[in-house]
């Protein structure tokens, strides 16, 4: 049997001696003594030297063969993650990122419930060195409005089954979070939870904004919650209608132009929401109508 490890690169040269270091210890352990490994690793437009790093790896176990994509340019993280997908051939896929803050040592363990006949299995943070207000908002609100079967805490660190992978190959949706579509499908799963450790090598590549359009994407793919606002500002909306003509029609001498404007206020904020959520829509539609391609591979390069 064969496990492709599928990992994402974006300006991850720091790390990546000490990541293959710990990848070929995988090898010895006796959970993998009849399998191998395929190495599918995706260099997502890095400004560094990650692919000149990557390309002067040597095969330095016999378990272990590359498969090395470049990018054109910096799809981002799920995009990338997509890619490696299309590539890996093995029996199941681990995902995995380069920075080590998911440790590669639970693979065995993965693998192990695998066997067992689990289709996913999820490796998710019960705990963090690194705590971020932001990412426990995130997943809280992921799991309370979106998608209720994922376990608490977050997770990327995971082992699937082929068909998985086929699945989400043939769906190739855009604008999402592609490690939860996983989830979204439905298996049933393992979750092992774990300590996620702090960053050592380099700077998150996850900047504010970045986060902010993942939040959006994952919500607008995954929750009903956008179209409950919209139904609930129009509810809104036309009780200030309401409000309005009746001060028109009878007006009320302790009511004040202030009043008044307040509710004017609040009305166009309601409506600029409203308008915005469908433009995040529309905008869906339209990348969706136009099919342009999730990522674009530049070279693909195996040994």
């Amino acid at each position: 049997m064969t496990i492709s490890l599928i990992i994402p690169f974006y300006n991850n040269e720091e790390s990546i001696t000490e990541l293959f270091e710990r990848l070929y210890q995988l090898g010895e352990n006796p959970v993998f003594s009849n399998h191998s490994f395929e190495l599918v690793l995706i260099d997502d437009g890095s400004s560094d030297n990650t692919f000149e790093t990557l390309m002067h790896q040597k095969v330095k176990h016999e378990k272990f063969r590359f498969k090395l994509i470049k990018l054109t340019r910096n799809f981002g993280s799920y995009n990338a993650f997509l890619a490696g997908m299309h590539h890996a051939t093995g029996d199941c896929c681990v995902h995995l990122h380069a920075d080590l803050q998911d440790p590669p040592e639970l693979i065995p363990q993965l693998f192990e419930n695998y066997l067992k006949g689990f289709k996913l299995i999820i490796a998710n943070r019960e705990e963090r060195e690194d705590p971020s207000i932001f990412s426990r908002l995130y997943h809280y609100l992921v799991k309370r409005y979106a998608i209720q079967q994922i376990p608490s805490g977050g997770f990327d660190l995971m082992l699937f089954d082929k068909v998985i992978k086929d699945e989400i190959v043939e769906i190739s949706e855009k604008n999402t979070n592609n490690v939860y579509l996983i989830s979204w499908l439905g298996y049933p799963y393992v979750s092992i939870p774990y300590k996620r450790v702090k960053r050592k090598y380099g700077k998150s590549q996850w900047v504010l904004t970045k986060k902010i359009r993942l939040f959006v994407d994952t919500f607008f793919s995954f929750s009903n919650l956008p179209i409950k606002i919209l139904r609930f500002n129009l509810l809104l909306s036309f009780l200030f209608l309401v409000a309005a003509l009746f001060q028109f029609l009878f007006p009320l001498d302790e009511w004040e132009y202030s009043s008044l404007a307040l509710i004017i206020a609040i009305a166009l904020f309601s409506i600029n929401v409203s308008a915005t959520i469908m433009a995040e829509f529309l905008t869906r539609i339209h990348e969706t109508v136009r099919n342009r391609p999730n990522f674009v591979v530049e070279k693909v390069i195996e040994h």
